[in-house]
């Protein structure tokens, strides 16, 4: 009988320990999803200055920087594929959407799509 109790509370010891070491291998994968997130973002906004000599423009008060290796792309308008383009083909009052990768100084545009100006506002 005291065997049999033993086992038991072995058993359900070991049973405790794996669900734990389960839940505790959720919260890092969460985790680190998280921190990803916090370096690597994206977002909208109309370009407010280009700096041409820094490469880098300004979008919603943020300063971005361009680098050679960023991806720029003018949006087909539903027409197609869309356009490979250069820095110098970015103007002031574009919509642009820009995936952004956080550094300690400046965030770096890993890609950046002129949007369609189709269907404004005004």
């Amino acid at each position: 009988m005291v065997r049999n109790f033993k086992l038991f509370t072995f058993s359900m010891y070991t049973q405790f320990n794996i669900i734990m070491g389960r839940v505790l291998m959720k919260k890092i994968l969460l985790s680190l999803c998280a921190l990803g997130a916090l370096y690597a973002s994206d977002f909208k906004g109309v370009i407010e200055d280009i700096n041409y000599a820094n490469k880098t423009i300004s979008v919603g008060g943020m300063v971005i920087g361009v680098m050679p290796y960023t991806k720029i792309e003018q949006d087909s308008c539903g027409m197609g594929w869309d356009s490979d383009r250069r820095f110098a083909d970015l103007k002031k009052g574009d919509l642009v959407k820009v995936d952004l990768i956080h550094n300690r100084d400046t965030p770096i545009a890993e890609e950046i799509e002129i949007k369609c100006m189709k269907h404004r506002a005004y």
